[in-house]
């Protein structure tokens, strides 16, 4: 049995991401394989405190972290065995709050499966391209394949809803079959 998570790397209000997460389980839910568990994890519903500069001591291990903010956050993803994650593009780049929740633990994430959705005005592929970094620095065996969800008049017009000319866009551009790509792909890397 695979338990995946898709994870909302976005805590900002208001936001779309929790929309988008919908979109993405309408489409790959039917195509998960029989025993598997699809479950959206939300970063905002697991707030990881701003401890990075106290550094865990040498040879921490999953679970013996001096914190228990950190500890519970290590068991919630010690728990999932791949990750779909979904960032919008702020400024060029993905949220701190992603970061700071990818950059708390390490073992964790080693040599899990991850592919990566991302969204903004244009798509949002530099937040794309930098998290495959982050999440192969990681050790993580990272999806070729992502996709990029642009908005049809920008990130600033997005309210919590997804709307019609985005859908419409997403609809002409395809964005349906590059996702059932890239969840093949993923369900490869997670064989």
């Amino acid at each position: 049995m695979t338990r995946i998570a898709l994870i909302i790397g976005s805590t900002r209000t208001p936001r779309i991401g929790p929309s988008i997460a919908n979109v993405v389980l309408e489409i790959v839910k039917p195509l998960l394989p029989s025993g598997s568990t699809l479950e959206i994890l939300d970063l905002k519903d697991h707030p990881v405190p701003m401890h990075l500069f106290d550094a865990p001591p040498a040879g921490v291990t999953p679970g013996s972290y001096p914190d228990a903010a950190t500890n519970a956050w290590s068991a919630v993803i010690s728990s999932f065995d791949a990750f779909i994650i979904l960032t919008p593009q702020h400024n060029w780049g993905y949220p701190a709050v992603l970061k700071l929740a990818l950059d708390a633990l390490y073992h964790e994430w080693a040599k899990k499966p991850a592919v990566v959705i991302s969204y903004g005005s244009h798509g949002g592929g530099k937040a794309n391209a930098q998290l495959r970094q982050v999440l192969s620095g990681l050790r993580m065996r990272v999806c070729e394949r992502f996709v990029e969800l642009p908005f049809a008049r920008g990130h600033d017009q997005a309210g919590a809803e997804i709307d019609s000319a985005t859908n419409d866009r997403w609809r002409i551009e395809n964005k349906k079959v590059e996702l059932v790509q890239a969840w093949d792909a993923f369900m490869a890397l997670c064989a």
